[in-house]
């Protein structure tokens, strides 16, 4: 009797837990969905799970003492003149982060159901991006223009109600529809889906089964036709391949990691030091990397001209967006000017500790994270930590 009640406890949550994760970004929903309703759902999970918890002993060692720190920086941010709004959502999801890392020690089931959750979600989008991106560069389906976005961010897309969203882009051989889906950006379809792309052999056994969703998968994250995209899984499979030679050479992995790391830290460099810029740009074909790099140029005076407490504890969430006619798309950038490097050293350390179980798809989001604000979204999080719980059941 008693797991039956704990079976629906879990069933209901991981409801709430799906509802709240489609209506904030970088899901459009979010858009229609009032913020009372979106902050009301946010405490409730937060709060119920903390409940859960609170009163452990390995809450109260390790993690008290860090969301003391996150306290501290809230009451600093407020005195400094940070807008409220933001610092409450910071907060929220640091808590969110926590409570669901640690509630699921007590609730395996939730766990499960969440896992499963994410996987139907990236076959579901990948299968309609697909069908999206066909549809709409062969004019199988049929599309209206829409307004998508509120405020100073509002853009014109094409819209069908079963497939969602399509960018059209401009190159000199045409124009190109690039799936959006029923997230904001192509950007964020083409994270969601390569990233996961490298958790599918978590997800499925059968090599058979596997081949399909990776294809599926694949071709669903290249619909999104975002320049990152390609650019990841060209870094990721050379990456694969490079471990696979290292594991020839019987280099030991803790050598190999050393290795790959510095030669992807010395290529990144070179990248950005040596290669010309305009002439990078041009290779990529039209993008968005020039306006983001004027967006980084932003963002890098305020880190200039930060003094040494504004580079440890940051100059408020939602600095950028009140001080500058643009946002920051780097969102480990933003997270430096805006939270400090303390903060974002534990949000490194955090993704670090519940990926690298997962080699690949944490290079991924790493790379990722320098183009597309998803950090501090319950999407990424969730993600994140559905990455570890799959090497915590792998384990078992």
């Amino acid at each position: 009797m008693e797991e039956v009640r704990y079976n629906k406890i879990a069933l209901i949550l991981v409801f709430l837990i799906v509802f709240f994760i489609l209506m904030h970004p970088p899901f459009v929903l979010s858009i229609y969905v009032p913020t009372y309703i979106r902050l009301s759902l946010f405490l409730f999970i937060v709060l119920f799970s903390l409940f859960t918890i609170v009163f452990r002993r390995y809450f109260i060692k390790i993690y008290i003492p860090i969301l003391l720190f996150f306290t501290v920086c809230a009451f600093y941010w407020l005195l400094i003149g940070a807008i409220f709004e933001e610092i409450v959502y910071t907060l929220l999801y640091v808590l969110l982060a926590i409570v669901l890392m640690v509630s699921v020690r007590r609730n395996k089931s939730l766990r499960g159901l969440v896992i499963k959750f994410y996987f139907i979600l990236v076959l579901i989008l990948s299968i309609l991006s697909i069908i999206s991106f066909l549809g709409f560069n062969l004019d199988l389906v049929s599309y209206t223009l829409k307004p998508v976005g509120e405020g100073d961010y509002v853009y014109q897309y094409f819209h069908n109600y079963f497939l969602g969203y399509i960018n059209p882009k401009v190159f000199e051989s045409g124009v190109i529809g690039r799936v959006c889906g029923f997230l904001f950006e192509p950007s964020y379809q083409g994270w969601f889906l390569s990233t996961n792309f490298f958790l599918l052999s978590k997800w499925i056994k059968n090599r058979w089964y596997l081949i399909l969703a990776q294809i599926i998968v694949f071709l669903g994250a290249l619909s999104s036709f975002s320049t990152m995209s390609w650019v990841v899984f060209a870094i990721v499979f050379v990456s694969i391949l490079g471990f696979k030679f290292m594991s020839i050479l019987t280099v030991r992995e803790k050598t190999a990691n050393i290795i790959y790391s510095l030669t992807l830290f010395v290529g990144i460099l070179t990248l950005f030091t040596v290669v010309s810029q305009d002439k990078l740009f041009e290779a990529l074909g039209p993008s968005s990397s020039e306006d983001r790099t004027n967006r980084l140029d932003t963002s890098s005076f305020f880190l200039f001209t930060a003094s040494p407490v504004q580079l440890m504890l940051g100059r408020g969430p939602g600095f950028i967006g009140k001080n500058s006619d643009r946002g920051e798309s780097n969102p480990i950038v933003k997270s430096l000017v805006e939270n400090g490097l303390i903060v974002t050293v534990f949000v490194l350390i955090f993704i670090i500790y519940c990926t690298y179980r997962s080699k690949y798809y944490m290079i991924a989001n790493l790379l990722w994270l320098n183009s597309v604000v998803i950090l501090f979204t319950p999407l990424f999080i969730v993600n994140v930590l559905v990455c570890k719980w799959l090497a915590e059941i792998e384990d078992n």
